[in-house]
């Protein structure tokens, strides 16, 4: 009786899977006309490839430096200062430094002094240390400036919310 069973198993499950596939043609509604499907060898069939990961790297944000300067004096600055902001590479013994992003503006009459310089990413080297200078000056005299430049762009990552002070030079 093994035996039996075994050769009308097949022929019933071929069966049973036409059947099924008669009917999901049919939408299920007994023979009632449907909307056509998609044959099997077109399920099979890939569309369109799966992007596993991101084609381009996840863009790293611009190396901003921002914040505030402010002074203690209780002044008001005249209406011809103006304020400059640089960005240099730190850890030359030279006295000059070499720039990397600079900002020259007209102050306003009153401190906090916002500011934001942005960098070029291009010119940050990897393992570099970079420094703020800020000065405030008035027909080419510097009245205002830091007294060491303040570590910024820490690894090339954006310096935001910075409180600069600047010391009277005279």
């Amino acid at each position: 009786m093994t035996g039996n069973r075994g050769t009308w198993l097949w022929p019933a499950l071929v069966l049973l899977v036409v059947a099924s596939a008669a009917c999901q043609r049919a939408g299920g509604r007994g023979g009632a006309a449907a909307a056509p499907t998609r044959t099997a060898a077109a399920e099979l069939a890939p569309t369109q490839p799966v992007v596993v990961g991101s084609p381009t790297p996840t863009p790293r944000p611009l190396p901003v430096v921002s914040g505030d300067i402010f002074y203690r004096e209780r002044l008001v600055l005249p209406s011809d200062a103006t304020v400059r902001v640089r960005v240099v590479r730190l850890g030359q013994r030279s006295a000059s430094r070499p720039v990397i992003a600079e900002l020259a503006f007209p102050a306003p009459r009153r401190v906090p002094i916002p500011f934001t310089l942005e960098c070029d990413p291009s010119s940050l080297e990897p393992g570099a240390a970079y420094g703020l200078e800020v000065s405030i000056s008035r027909r080419g005299k510097v009245e205002f400036t830091t007294a060491e430049p303040v570590p910024v762009l820490a690894g090339g990552r954006p310096s935001p919310g910075l409180k600069v002070l600047v010391r009277r030079t005279r």
